[in-house]
């Protein structure tokens, strides 16, 4: 599959005046698209200034979220997902790394990400379901969701030490 079978739109905002801006994209929901995503967060981590241990952990968090709307929003068809990542400035100067996720299933998700990520892990007898946000929590700094009337919303967010500001080169504004 071909990179324009992927995407449906794209925008790039504030990108002129900005090293931080914004990356925009609306996505078919196949599994073959998430090289797409990848460059994505190859794009914005680097931005953000982090390394590539942090990159990866980005990509795995973003790579599993894409996965669960393909496989338990859409059940494997085709669907739209349009997805936002910014670097945010919060107060006291703390940046994230932020990553919204829109999907337009049917069916709403109705579980509770702290209630899944609470339960103690029986590694001996492992089962599907719900191991998949639990990489996503642990990974991730925060991980939010909504059910909206005709899908789903999620957020990821990563923080950005000042630390790795200064690794990535830049002085994000």
């Amino acid at each position: 599959m071909g990179t324009s079978e992927c995407i449906q739109d794209v925008s790039f905002t504030d990108c002129e005046s900005s090293h931080v801006g914004k990356l925009c994209l609306q996505l078919n929901c196949k599994s073959d698209c998430i090289h797409v995503l990848r460059s994505m967060v190859a794009v914005m981590t680097a931005r953000a200034g982090m390394d590539e241990l942090q990159s990866n952990r980005v990509a795995i968090a973003v790579d599993e979220l894409f996965a669960n709307i393909a496989a338990h929003a859409y059940h494997g068809k085709p669907g739209r997902v349009e997805f936002v990542t910014s670097i945010k400035t919060r107060e006291h100067g703390k940046q994230e790394l932020v990553f919204d996720f829109r999907d337009y299933a049917a069916v709403g998700w109705s579980g509770d990400i702290a209630e899944i990520v609470s339960h103690a892990l029986d590694t001996k007898h492992l089962c599907p379901g719900g191991l998949g946000l639990r990489l996503i929590c642990s990974v991730s700094d925060r991980c939010e969701h909504e059910v909206l009337d005709d899908g789903n919303q999620w957020r990821l967010i990563f923080t950005v030490s000042d630390a790795d500001r200064l690794k990535g080169g830049k002085k994000n504004e």
